[in-house]
């Protein structure tokens, strides 16, 4: 599988119904997961920057995903 803008997009999209199923704010996902807010929206939003003129898909590290799956309840996979 090639990492690219609708990998990004889609794991996103999953990591925001996931969080919203647990009734959590991105603030506290962050908290709890030991990433920043800034991290979250990122993540969920696909793109690797808040720059508006970065292009490019984001790509956290395991461990940011080790860390929102265990607060999520989840696998990494």
């Amino acid at each position: 599988m090639t990492w690219d803008c609708e990998s990004a997009k889609k794991l996103g999209d999953a990591l925001r119904s996931l969080r919203a199923a647990k009734g959590l704010t991105q603030e506290s996902l962050a908290y709890q997961a030991g990433i920043t807010k800034n991290q979250v929206q990122l993540i969920e939003s696909g793109r690797s920057s808040g720059r508006r003129d970065t292009t490019g898909p984001s790509n956290p590290r395991i461990s940011t995903l080790a860390g929102l799956a265990e607060v999520l309840e989840v696998r990494v996979s």
